[in-house]
């Protein structure tokens, strides 16, 4: 065999050994961080029914009873966790000095290609800003942010409308009025606004570029915005705002 093309297989044999030895790398990655996930689900968080509140009149959710003394002893940087009943996505919401620290770090402050679910580190912890930022990875299979790619097809979105961002003190929960795709660096990633009217006017922008339909949109209610990558472009973002709508406070235990 000629020295060249002895070369080139050569070659081939090692770039096919490294492909191969990415994928199972990051498959071994993707599998730590979902036992790790499980992991604090099974030590922190119960799926519960609340009780009517007939006299109240309040709609009532399926929604999770978390143990913040117990996610505080883990990690200090849990500001809340996020649930979506009857979809993958029940995680704790991570806050870090900057918006690199959880991109490739777990709750547990361990590296991995899946990172953390976590908040903007301008925003304010207690979700009273006009707009709370939460990012998370586009997963190849549903973990992560991964099934809200789902979101983009009418009946997923129809059948999964509410956000449920729970704190200690209680569940806020939030209604989608948009589903869509933007640039990384486009105004969707505005925090705070000078007015109600420029708040307005956001809103509207926002709500024009839906690609299914979805809730009204707010009117004064602030608002929660899950981020996550397409998948293709590496500068677009597919980007799910839902408004505030109720507040569960947390029940005497």
């Amino acid at each position: 065999m000629p020295k060249l093309k002895t070369t080139a297989v050569v070659l081939a044999v090692v770039v096919a050994g490294m492909s191969g030895y990415t994928i199972i790398s990051s498959y071994l990655e993707e599998h730590r961080a979902s036992q790790a996930y499980d992991s604090i689900r099974g030590e922190a968080v119960k799926v519960v029914e609340p009780a009517a509140e007939p006299e109240e009149a309040r709609r009532t959710y399926n929604y999770i009873d978390v143990d913040f003394s117990a996610l505080e002893s883990i990690n200090p940087d849990i500001v809340a966790w996020l649930y979506i009943h009857e979809t993958p996505v029940s995680y704790p919401v991570l806050m870090g000095p900057d918006n690199q620290m959880y991109l490739s770090t777990t709750y547990d402050r361990k590296p991995n290609v899946l990172g953390s679910i976590f908040q903007d580190y301008r925003n304010d912890p207690g979700f009273s800003d006009a707009n709370t930022i939460i990012y998370g990875h586009n997963t190849r299979n549903d973990a992560m942010f991964g099934c809200l790619k789902r979101y983009k097809d009418q009946e997923y979105a129809d059948a999964h409308p509410e956000i449920c961002i729970i704190k200690e003190n209680g569940v806020n929960v939030y209604e989608i009025f948009t589903i869509y795709e933007t640039p990384a660096t486009s105004n969707t990633y505005t925090i705070r606004f000078s007015s109600d009217e420029t708040f307005a006017d956001y809103i509207r922008d926002m709500r024009a570029q839906s690609i299914v339909l979805a809730a009204e949109p707010p009117r004064g209610e602030n608002i929660v915005t899950l981020s996550t990558c397409t998948g293709g472009e590496k500068i677009m973002r597919l980007v799910i705002q839902a408004k505030h709508i109720d507040f569960v406070p947390a029940r005497v235990k």
